[in-house]
């Protein structure tokens, strides 16, 4: 057999070393994609009334959904584990530490018995109630960082720059609030706050920015709208040392389709990843026939 042309690759220890420990960790390279995960028709009707979903976070246990009435779990699989009402409209979740914390946007005026209208709610991995604390300030997102949790205030649906978040310590004690400025108008505030580990990830209907822990450096990052949640998928599950996201994506028209014929286009719900850089969110979704969305 004729070689026409002949090409020499070399490899370092550490590359060699970094291979080895994917391998021996995953049991093979990294791979391509990941397929989506679609809801169960009709096991979301809630959301006719109580609109689109508002945050989403995951552990090695499930995925957890808000919505302006409720909290839902489901499984890997997309199939609905358990559901619960809240005291309002809840906003952005996280979670960390086996604990799904919630952000309140509005409480019901009957359980507002402090007089004060925020509230953070806490629950375990089964969505049962272990801890809570009211706030002056309501939030639409939250996310947990390292010994910190951040509480997004504010939910001014008119377009402005200056932001405010409460830092509060795993006990729920108040840490003090940060105020800062994006660099672009947003609406709405920070409508949800994911992590990779090191820094924090805004979303809002103004973009999405990579930020310190400190809020005192951002960069805005390349990606679609992230707004209705996204959380870091742990490696367990995403079989990949580079961070994958998951992220929320309504099917059929999200509110006014869902209400128009819920008997024919009950709200349902698509899970899509996307890989990060650091930089850059590439969506890794798999389409049914195995080719990258």
């Amino acid at each position: 057999m004729q070689i026409k042309t002949k090409t020499v690759v070399t490899f370092s220890a550490a590359a060699l070393f970094a291979v080895a420990v994917q391998t021996a960790a995953f049991g093979s390279a990294e791979p391509t994609g990941m397929k989506a995960i679609l809801t169960v028709p009709h096991e979301f009707d809630m959301l006719v009334k109580s609109g689109h979903i508002q945050g989403l976070a995951c552990s090695e246990k499930g995925i957890y959904l808000s919505h302006q009435r409720g909290l839902a779990k489901i499984d890997w699989g997309g199939k609905l584990v358990k559901h619960i009402v809240v005291p309002g409209h809840l906003g952005g979740i996280a979670c960390a530490n086996g604990r799904i914390y919630g952000a309140f946007i509005i409480r019901r005026r009957e359980d507002m018995k402090d007089g004060k209208p925020g509230l953070l709610r806490v629950w375990d991995e089964e969505l049962n109630q272990i801890d809570e604390k009211a706030f002056q300030e309501t939030a639409g997102a939250v996310g947990v960082l390292g010994d910190t949790i951040y509480y997004a205030i504010g939910h001014d649906k008119k377009p402005h720059r200056p932001c405010s978040v409460k830092r509060l310590g795993l006990d729920l004690a108040d840490r003090g609030n940060l105020t800062f400025d994006f660099g672009y108008d947003i609406k709405y505030g920070i409508q949800a706050i994911a992590t990779d580990g090191r820094s924090l990830i805004c979303a809002n209907y103004g973009g999405v920015s990579l930020v310190n822990p400190a809020f005192t450096s951002f960069k805005k990052l390349k990606c679609p709208s992230f707004a209705e949640g996204f959380a870091l998928v742990p490696k367990s599950i995403a079989k990949r040392e580079t961070p994958v996201f998951i992220a929320v994506r309504a099917l059929g028209g999200n509110m006014k389709g869902w209400r128009k014929d819920p008997a024919n286009n009950p709200p349902r719900l698509r899970l899509e990843f996307y890989a990060f850089d650091g930089e850059t969110f590439t969506n890794i979704t798999e389409t049914p026939d195995g080719v990258l969305k």
